[in-house]
């Protein structure tokens, strides 16, 4: 999220501030605005290592706070009264815009990870493993516990917004890839909608690309935690490629593991692949060994990113952490505390100049 000096969402269209950034990352990053004008994304090139596409959003980060814009790798921003936003135009988000209508209330931000797959078969089966751990992702990325100034009690707010949206949420089942072409045309011909990119499921298939495409995890200030999910969503996507899941859960149930993730965080209980309900810590634990042994299958040290993710599951979690920075220090501190993690920091209050007094002697 693009900042104003104090801290609100940015109440300027973001051209000059993508075209200076651009500038600046040289192709590193695709650069582009977003239906937020207190908006900015950044889509790193084709990586084969965690590592690379973080170094490639390190790079981009620097370049804000280059040209002096404080931003926040945030989900929701902490303090954004409902309403507070202006939108951008162009001729998808105008398409967006007139879809939602009021829905449309509120920014929200996701760290989306895409991961290739050689073939149909492949991408199928990748998808229907990631499907399955969906509501562990959601958990393990869950940074907005605070919506509007207030604490929504939940993990993850952001969620909680894209709920009201259409066509999001726990992406349907389907066992072939004709089955989910079928699916897709279907829900396009119901909508309205020109392509599947106007799709949103936290999970969804990119044939234009190549990819399956995650998008149910939180923005990350921590580049470190960001390598981690990258990593782990990638060894998931590995190992599914030679296990696939026997059965499919069905949807009632991962929306149930989904809610649970979102109020609860890491400290949910979900129903696993098995049908047992188990503590998210637990399983992300295990999820974390699985695909750290299908990143070692790819190369020696890939699986390196993975090792703070273990960290961060046995410790406290980004919302308690949040939590305590604003009982300490206020929603305005909070906001200053994101501005920093992310590393373009709002610029020091001026001080007041002192008043001169006049006297006699």
């Amino acid at each position: 999220m693009l900042l104003h000096s104090d801290g609100a969402l940015s109440p300027r269209q973001p051209d000059e501030v993508v075209a200076a950034v651009r500038g600046l990352v040289d192709g590193t990053c695709a650069v582009t605005s977003e239906i937020f004008a207190a908006q900015m994304e950044f889509a790193t090139p084709v990586c084969s290592r965690a590592e690379e596409a973080v170094e490639a959003l390190a790079r981009c980060r620097g370049a804000l706070r280059a040209v002096g814009q404080p931003a926040a790798a945030v989900a929701v921003h902490p303090a954004a009264g409902l309403g507070d936003f202006r939108t951008t135009t162009s001729a998808r988000y105008d398409t967006i815009r007139a879809d939602l209508a009021g829905f449309l209330r509120t920014p929200t931000a996701a760290f989306q990870v895409h991961v290739g797959v050689p073939d149909q078969v492949t991408a199928v089966a990748a998808y229907r493993s990631l499907r399955h751990h969906l509501a562990v992702l959601r958990a393990l990325a869950a940074s907005s516990p605070h919506w509007h100034g207030r604490d929504s009690g939940l993990a993850c707010s952001r969620a909680a917004i894209l709920r009201s949206y259409p066509r999001t949420g726990v992406p349907p089942a389907f066992r072939s890839w004709a089955e989910y072409e079928c699916r897709t045309e279907a829900v396009l011909a119901a909508s309205g909608m020109p392509n599947h990119t106007y799709l949103w499921w936290d999970l969804r298939p990119r044939p234009d690309l190549g990819t399956l495409e995650v998008r149910i995890m939180d923005a990350q200030w921590s580049l470190v935690h960001a390598a981690g999910l990258v990593a782990l969503v990638q060894g998931l996507a590995a190992a599914a490629a030679d296990r696939p899941p026997r059965t499919d859960l069905p949807d009632a149930v991962l929306d149930e593991n989904d809610f649970q993730a979102v109020r609860h965080g890491l400290d949910a209980r979900v129903v696993d692949g098995d049908g047992r309900r188990r503590p998210v810590r637990e399983l992300a634990a295990e999820l974390v060994r699985d695909a750290a042994g299908a990143q070692r299958g790819l190369g020696a040290g890939r699986e390196e990113p993975l090792h703070g993710l273990l960290a961060a599951i046995a410790g406290q979690d980004e919302c308690g952490r949040q939590r305590r920075v604003r009982a300490d220090r206020g929603m305005g501190g909070l906001v200053v505390d994101l501005a920093d993690r992310t590393g373009t920091p709002l610029p020091a209050p001026t001080a007041p100049r002192p008043r001169m007094r006049a006297g006699v002697g």
